[in-house]
C-alpha cells in the first residue's frame, strides 16, 4: 500500500522537484501540495496523509505552528521538516513542534525516502 504525502512548501518550484523525487520512488503517492502553514493544516484534515513534508518559512503561518496543529488532531501523521536552516535552533524547535525528523534540503536527494519510509 502506497504511502500518501502532502507537500508543504511556499515555493512552487520547490514542491514541483520534492514531488518528482516522491513519485520516482514508486511506493509514495502525493495526494496534495501547500503553499503556507494554514493550508497544510486544512488539508491534512481534509486528505488525512500518511506523512506531511513541511516547510519552516512560510506566509500566514509557519511550519512549526502548522505541525504543532496538524500533530494535536492527527498524532499519527507523521511530519518532516525541510529547512535550508541548519542551525541548533531550528532543530529544537522542530522537536518542540512535535516533528518527527527534521532534513536539511540539501540532503533530500539521500535523506528524504529513508526519513519517509521509517514510518
Amino acid at each position: 500500500m502506497p504511502i500518501n504525502a502532502l507537500i508543504v512548501d511556499d515555493d512552487r518550484a520547490f514542491r514541483r522537484v520534492v514531488r518528482r523525487l516522491l513519485e520516482q520512488a514508486g511506493d509514495i503517492s502525493v495526494v496534495g501540495e501547500a503553499g503556507d502553514g494554514e493550508e497544510a493544516v486544512e488539508l491534512t484534515q481534509q486528505l488525512q496523509p500518511d506523512v506531511v513534508l513541511m516547510d519552516v518559512a512560510m506566509p500566514r503561518v509557519d511550519g512549526f505552528e502548522a505541525t504543532r496543529r496538524i500533530k494535536a488532531k492527527r498524532p499519527q501523521t507523521k511530519v518532516i521538516i525541510l529547512t535550508v536552516h541548519e542551525e541548533a535552533v531550528y532543530r529544537r524547535a522542530a522537536g518542540g513542534s512535535g516533528a518527527d525528523n527534521f532534513l536539511i534540503k540539501k540532503t533530500l536527494a539521500t535523506k528524504l525516502l529513508p526519513a519517509i519510509i521509517e514510518q
